[in-house]
């Protein structure tokens, strides 16, 4: 679900490369910890799955922080995902 989400909202309007925008590296943080946390869940030790994870639940925390909308209920699905999957990933790592 992580992996469609980033595809849908992240890498099918990946800004042009601009290092100055907050945006290009929040695209680029998505893209890089959906690898990293469907990487790590195929490794023997969950210490990739934590790390992606808790930097996948933060994420949409500091964006909620930095640009808090007006009306949050229409924005506020859009980084539920997010967090809920790193919030979950980050407390059970890879275990069954």
């Amino acid at each position: 679900m992580l992996v469609w989400f980033v595809y849908v909202n992240y890498v099918q309007s990946f800004p042009g490369i601009d290092l100055k925008s907050f945006g290009f590296y929040v695209h680029v943080c998505y893209v890089l910890l959906a690898c990293l946390l469907l990487v790590g869940g195929f490794l023997q030790k969950p210490a990739l799955t934590v790390f992606s994870g808790l930097l996948l639940f933060i994420l949409p925390i500091v964006q909620l922080i930095r640009s808090f909308p007006e009306n949050p209920g229409e924005v506020l699905l859009l980084y539920l995902i997010p967090l809920s999957v790193g919030f979950y990933f980050f407390t059970n790592g890879n275990n069954n």
